[in-house]
């Protein structure tokens, strides 16, 4: 008998450790992320593209701060992003009518397990991934390498970013994202850089639908 429950914990924590999604499955998972909220923050019904290029930062968006540790980045994390879900104000039977039609962003609780991991990844340091699509060509720049027009003093005559880059708007960076365990929820952190008093910080949560990532809630958490 004992032999018998011994094996059958075995088989259990087996199948548990073989069920979690490999690091290979999670970048592609994740390069499809990216590639969910470059088209939810790029697509523009019935108006004509602005932009013909999109420039990304080459190095992760990151909450770990020098000389800071890694509880003390996720809690930072955790303020930062807003990742506390409640439900709506109005959430009458009309309400929950009204963004079913109209397709409001209103995610829902957030699973604990999305929440962990990407408070964890968030604190991760590293290079962007270079292997997602865009519809637009697109390159990977050091942020170091440019400044904007507004940046520079007068005695500079190196080339700004608008020079550079004249069919871009700014400069676009991403954390790394956070999974549920089935890879089916995510949250990302994405910003927004397009001179000095110009852009903005993200939060998204994605959830997949027909086998496609979707954004289901964006969120403004500063302004530059």
């Amino acid at each position: 008998m004992v032999a018998i429950t011994s094996a059958a914990f075995a088989l259990i924590n087996f199948s548990a450790c073989n069920s979690r999604p490999s690091q290979k499955q999670i970048a592609s998972a994740e390069d499809e992320v990216y590639e969910a909220v470059i088209r939810h923050t790029t697509m523009t019904v019935g108006e004509p593209r602005r932009v013909s290029q999109i420039v990304f930062a080459d190095t992760l968006m990151t909450q770990l701060e020098p000389e800071e540790n890694l509880e003390s980045c996720k809690a930072d994390a955790r303020k930062s992003f807003r990742l506390q879900f409640g439900p709506p104000l109005y959430d009458s039977l009309a309400d929950r009518a009204y963004r079913f039609f109209t397709g409001s962003n209103y995610a829902g609780p957030l699973r604990a397990d999305t929440i962990q991991n990407f408070l964890e990844r968030a604190c991760t340091p590293g290079p962007l991934s270079r292997t997602f699509h865009t519809d637009l060509p697109h390159t990977f720049i050091s942020l170091e390498s440019v400044h904007f027009e507004d940046w520079r003093d007068q005695n500079d005559e190196s080339k700004s970013f608008e020079q550079q880059y004249p069919r871009a708007a700014g400069i676009i960076s991403f954390s790394h994202a956070g999974f549920d365990s089935t890879l089916d929820e995510a949250i990302v952190a994405s910003s927004y850089v397009c001179g000095g008093l110009c852009g903005g910080s993200f939060r998204y949560v994605l959830r997949k639908k027909s086998g496609r990532w979707e954004v289901v809630n964006g969120l403004r958490v500063s302004v530059y």
